[in-house]
């Protein structure tokens, strides 16, 4: 059992990138949460929450949110960029005041259950 979860542990650790080799060119939107490498051509939005790596030969065109970026020489990107880690949202749960969004909803629940069990 041990054994399984080391290997599970090391086996998400260690996740190849995702590669875009030469020859390649993609258009569009690409959201991934692995490292990527570029070498090939990519026109549109690349979203990851890895590193992406443009090496010599990559060309991106268009927008780059990414949790890291390589660029290495010999390559072109024509982009927006956005670089680390993506903000946290707030909690959905809380207001202001820290008070909860459905306090008045739990009331109101509980008055209609109270209401058809006949407590009301």
């Amino acid at each position: 059992m041990i054994w399984a979860a080391t290997k599970l542990l090391m086996s998400e650790s260690h996740q190849p990138a995702f590669e875009i080799h030469p020859g390649i060119s993609l258009k569009g939107q690409l959201s991934m949460v692995k490292d990527i490498v570029l070498t090939g051509k990519f026109e549109g939005d690349l979203q990851t929450l890895g590193c992406l790596t443009v090496a010599p030969g990559g060309i991106i065109v268009g927008s780059i949110d990414a949790g890291g970026l390589v660029l290495k020489p010999g390559n072109l990107v024509d982009a927006r960029v956005r670089v680390g880690t993506p903000p946290k949202p707030a909690p959905r749960s809380l207001v202001d005041g820290g008070k909860p969004i459905f306090s008045g909803w739990k009331r109101g629940f509980q008055k209609l259950k109270e209401f058809a069990m006949g407590r009301a």
